[in-house]
């Protein structure tokens, strides 16, 4: 917990201190950081992770930026996303914010790469998840232990990163994107459902054979009912194509 703490302490004081250099530095100076991040190998961003994961041909592919196009980018806008992205995550799985990825969107000078960066992750992590056979099989049969729990989190980071592509990024979807993104929202939801539900069975049947460690185990379990229970939206809850989901839907862990 306590990696954890200065972990998220070390990449949310580094994005502030990339947002004041933003809006400190002139053009110029700007001009010479860029150059400089451009010029070291390890400050280099790779997009478009999600294509070595997605199943049939997705409307929200990258598209290569020139021919033979690695995906790798370069420059203060990519690290200042990549940033963001990171604490956002980190929001998603370990506090209850409702909106992380637009609690650290700044003030829009990395937007687009802000946005592709979203849009990768959405796919990258529903993907990952949703083909993880120890994660199917958790659906139904619940386990109390720390490796649920942290299935518990993917699945919230998941559900965060597709909340922000119809938030953050929503504005620039085309329909067949829009329907992409439903689908993702409602394999999901129903992901959600099913686990919650093996968590009630278990403490049903735990309850049934009064077992002696239920006590022990309660805390871990309520920190996954929990979990599992969360939603992400605005104030009111809203859920993006949670009233209007789409036909055909990639069930968790199949093919699309």
């Amino acid at each position: 917990m306590i990696n954890r703490l200065v972990g998220f302490l070390e990449y949310t004081k580094a994005l502030e201190n990339f947002d004041q250099l933003a809006a400190l530095a002139n053009h110029d100076e700007m001009l010479a950081i860029d150059e400089f991040i451009k010029s070291e190998p390890e400050f280099t961003v790779y997009t478009n992770l999600s294509r070595r994961l997605e199943q049939g041909r997705s409307t929200l592919a990258e598209k290569p930026a020139m021919p033979g196009d690695e995906f790798s980018r370069k420059g203060f806008r990519w690290v200042t996303a990549l940033a963001r992205v990171e604490v956002a995550a980190m929001l998603a799985g370990f506090t209850g914010h409702p909106t992380p990825f637009a609690a650290v969107a700044g003030k829009g000078y990395d937007l687009v790469e802000y946005k592709e960066m979203i849009i990768d992750g959405a796919k990258f992590h529903f993907w990952s998840l949703t083909r993880d056979p120890e994660f199917i099989d958790l659906l139904t049969r619940f386990r109390p232990s720390g490796l649920t729990l942290a299935y518990v989190r993917r699945l919230n980071v998941a559900a965060a990163f597709v909340f922000a592509t119809t938030g953050v990024a929503g504005m620039e979807l085309s329909p067949p994107q829009r329907a992409e993104v439903r689908a993702y929202v409602k394999n999901l939801g129903d992901a959600r459902e099913s686990l919650l539900g093996a968590i009630q069975a278990y403490l049903n049947s735990m309850a049934a054979s009064k077992a002696k460690n239920l006590e022990f185990q309660q805390e871990l379990v309520e920190l996954c009912k929990n979990g599992v229970c969360r939603q992400f939206g605005d104030a009111s809850g809203a859920n993006p194509g949670a009233n209007n989901p789409p036909a055909n839907n990639p069930p968790a862990g199949g093919k699309k």
